[in-house]
């Protein structure tokens, strides 16, 4: 069989071999075109092949061949009986042809399967690359060190870039430029070296001017402003240079507020009219009581007064844009404005408010029919005045301690204190000097206690007081005794605030004055604080089985004994301090224990008895005689 390729625009003819016709028919060939597939590129490429086979085949072998545009139209036609070998002497060739051209489609077809494999391996490089930068433009992507910016930004390296971490041995290969240093194919440590210097001679060069008016200017400096190049900001710029991502032209300076506000200070006190603050000075009100004078003290509040400042944060804004804009010698003038006072009498009185008061009343005058009372009475009244005398305002700090033995020192004779009865030794009372001053104590405990203090140094009469309140009961449990260099009452501040103590006497009536306790101090807001106390135990003092006698010789065991120890009874008694908050319970925030012996009465009775006298017997008188009636005289 002959195949032959004839020109024409007809479909191609059958052919005896039927696996070649069928495998690679002879087709129009397509002009190229963009986004194609890789079987129409397959197809093209085939075609074009074909037609450069075809014009290779000899004259002999072909019937005719017209290339027109780009089309091919091949016809075949056969001899019947023809064999292929031995027909003619060119016989041989068309089967050489056949089998060339079946090597070259043989060619062509692994070129471009290898080529479809390229197209795809790259394709799936693309679109795994464009999912990566999506995702990293995405603001909740993690950061990708090794990306680079954006084109047409501004220069500053994205939020979420991270340096790569460095060592001074580390060689910078990307060209960078800090603080005019190029650091490019510089080790880090030796860049730093060099960046450090420039920042010292700029730091140097800081010498900014603030004038005010006529006054003199105030000249700032690198060390009066405490102006800083921080390490971690230079190493953060080095870290950037060694990453290839973009660094700072210049490093940014630190300073402190503080300081430059002190500085600032020194102009501002310049100006004239300053604004005053309000004050809280402690006044006194005077008092006649008994033909004796008395100090009140109270809070006196002046308001302040509006006056003039610098306007310190146009000013410190001013000096920040010039050091952030390395103008290091610029020269600014200040704005001036109202100032208020930054003390008013509102703060002043939140800070003074009244947390908590008490008092007591006692007896300054006895009775003319009790001398022994009323000098006892003299005597607490000039104890208790002297001692309020010492301690009329006291201010505590947070933390600070308060001693009532230290204000009055050694309450003896020679340091003028009175005689007066106090309690000894749990067996009653005795005058002693000083007498009468636990009931100060005992009046500042109480009012202590509903002020929030809950550490003390306290210790209660052996005896119960009966000048707490006018509740015997109620008062047990919340007395303070004292005694020189024995017993002390002392309390800690642990409110948190200044507190101050307010301690003076009021007139109660004729014969009776107050002595009164105020704290003051910043009060918690909606807070109260209420006191309690539980009897837990209650010994009475009436078991005549335990009374006790003093015989006395000279005493007739008839006569009325006399009582020598008055009799008390025993109590065992637990306190309370309780915080309320908004009228609510919160908590219990300080106990206490109190014990009271029982005392029982003592007497003096007498022993003698009465011996009745002999009567005395009468001597006999002798009979007179009778007498003439007529001479008996009446008797």
């Amino acid at each position: 069989m002959t195949n032959t390729v004839s020109a024409g625009a007809g479909r191609p003819q059958s052919n005896t071999n039927t696996g070649y016709a069928r495998d690679f028919s002879v087709r129009r060939a397509a002009p190229v075109q963009p986004n194609r597939s890789a079987e129409d590129a397959f197809a093209a490429a085939n075609g074009t092949l074909r037609f450069a086979n075809e014009r290779k085949a000899s004259a002999a072998s072909r019937a005719g061949s017209t290339n027109t545009r780009g089309t091919t139209t091949r016809s075949t036609s056969s001899s019947a009986g023809t064999q292929r070998r031995g027909t003619s002497s060119g016989s041989k060739q068309p089967q050489k042809r056949r089998r060339k051209k079946k090597n070259n489609r043989m060619f062509l077809f692994a070129l471009l399967t290898l080529l479809l494999a390229v197209i795809l391996l790259v394709t799936i490089i693309a679109v795994t690359a464009c999912g990566g930068c999506s995702q990293k433009n995405s603001p909740d992507s993690p950061s990708d060190p090794e990306s680079s910016q954006a084109p047409g930004g501004n220069g500053t390296p994205a939020p979420d870039e991270t340096p790569e971490p460095v060592t001074d041995d580390t060689v910078i290969t990307k060209s960078a430029v800090i603080e005019g240093v190029s650091v490019q194919n510089l080790k880090v440590g030796e860049a730093r070296a060099r960046i450090k210097a420039a920042l010292e001679e700029k730091r140097e060069s800081v010498d900014i001017t603030v004038a005010y008016a006529s006054y003199e200017p105030l000249l700032l400096t690198a060390d009066s402003i405490g102006l800083e190049y921080t390490d971690a900001d230079i190493n953060d710029a080095l870290s950037r240079a060694v990453s290839g991502m973009d660094v700072p032209a210049s490093i940014p300076p630190t300073f402190s507020g503080e300081l430059l506000r002190s500085v600032l200070y020194e102009l501002n006190d310049k100006i004239p009219n300053h604004a005053v603050n309000a004050t809280a000075t402690v006044k006194w009100k005077s008092k006649t009581i008994d033909g004796k004078s008395y100090s009140q003290p109270y809070w006196d509040f002046i308001a302040g007064e509006n006056g003039a400042k610098i306007d310190f944060t146009e000013l410190e804004n001013q000096i920040t844009h010039a050091l952030e804009t390395g103008d290091f010698t610029a020269s600014l003038t200040p704005s001036v404005t109202v100032s208020e006072p930054e003390i008013t009498v509102d703060v002043l009185k939140s800070q003074l408010t009244l947390l908590a008061s008490y008092q007591t009343d006692y007896s300054f005058k006895g009775s003319s029919k009790d001398p022994e009372y009323d000098e006892n009475c003299r005597g607490r009244d000039a104890n208790i005045s002297k001692a309020i005398g010492m301690m009329q305002v006291t201010e505590l700090k947070p933390g600070e301690r308060f001693s009532f033995n230290k204000k009055t020192g050694d309450r003896s004779e020679k340091n003028g204190w009175a005689y007066a009865n106090a309690v000894y030794q749990g067996t009653g009372y005795r005058k002693e000097t000083g007498g009468g001053v636990c009931q100060v104590s005992t009046t500042m405990f109480n009012a202590l206690l509903r002020a929030g203090i809950t550490e003390f140094t306290r210790s209660g009469h052996s005896i119960p007081s009966d000048y707490v309140t006018s509740n015997f009961e109620q008062g047990l449990g919340f007395d303070a005794t004292v005694d020189s260099n024995h017993i002390d009452f002392g309390f800690k501040n642990t409110t948190g605030h200044t507190i101050y103590m307010f301690v003076y006497i009021t007139k109660n009536n004729s014969r009776r004055k107050n002595i009164n306790v105020e704290i003051y101090g910043q009060k918690e807001e909606g807070v109260e604080y209420r006191v309690r106390n539980e009897i837990l135990e209650h010994t009475p003092s009436n078991d005549e089985s335990k009374y006790e006698y003093e015989y006395d010789k000279t005493m007739l065991s008839t006569d009325k004994k006399v009582l020598l120890r008055n009799p008390h009874d025993g109590y065992r008694v637990k306190t309370y301090v309780d915080k309320y908050q908004d009228g609510n319970f919160v908590k219990t925030v300080r106990t206490e224990e109190t014990v009271y012996k029982v005392i029982y009465p003592k007497y003096r009775v007498g022993t003698a008895t009465i011996t009745p006298k002999p009567t005395a017997t009468p001597k006999p008188t002798a009979t007179p005689a009778p007498e003439d009636p007529d001479e008996t005289e009446e008797p």
